[in-house]
Order: structure tokens, then C-alpha cells, then sequence
């Protein structure tokens, strides 16, 4: 038999994320209450254009920056309520 060559680490197993279980149910990274933020922060950066129509100096930058700088992120960021662990026969035992 060959032998599979090794990796400079000494591992035999390719790199890379390891898969889920066949258990596990996919929970998607964006939900609901995610895109309601993103809709107020992208109605935000529209203010801020539409402040900079009325030649606004103050507001626009004020509310541009507010939504690229602050707002994007937060919504990347935030995990919100819901679990992101457990299968999903634990998800559906728990329901009344």
C-alpha cells in the first residue's frame, strides 16, 4: 500500500473546517429580526444621500458615517435571541 504524504504540520488529514455531524441541522447565519436591521440601517444611508441632495454639511456626513461605520457592523456582528446549538430534534422537542 502507499502511503499518502503528510503535511508540513505531520498530519495525514487535510486542512480546512470540520463538517457537521449528519445530526445537526443547518441554522443560517441571518434571520429575520437581521434583515429588519439591515433595512433600518440601509434606510439610514439613504437619509444621509438625500440630506446631501439638500446640500446638507452636517447631517449627511453625520448620517452616512452613522450607517457605514456603525450600523453595517452591528448587524454583522449582533447574535440575537436565538440558539445556534443543538440538533434539530432538540429544536423540535422543545416546541409546546
Amino acid at each position: 500500500m502507499a502511503k499518502r504524504p503528510q503535511s508540513a504540520s505531520g498530519s495525514s488529514r487535510p486542512s480546512g473546517r470540520r463538517r457537521a455531524t449528519g445530526n445537526q441541522a443547518y441554522v443560517p447565519p441571518f434571520r429575520g429580526a437581521h434583515f429588519r436591521l439591515l433595512a433600518v440601517v440601509l434606510g439610514v444611508i439613504m437619509l444621509g444621500f438625500v440630506a446631501m441632495a439638500y446640500e446638507s454639511i452636517t447631517l449627511a456626513p453625520l448620517l452616512m458615517v452613522s450607517g457605514y461605520c456603525v450600523g453595517i457592523p452591528v448587524v454583522l456582528i449582533w447574535r440575537g435571541k436565538f440558539p445556534r446549538t443543538g440538533s434539530a430534534g432538540d429544536r423540535e422537542s422543545r416546541r409546546p
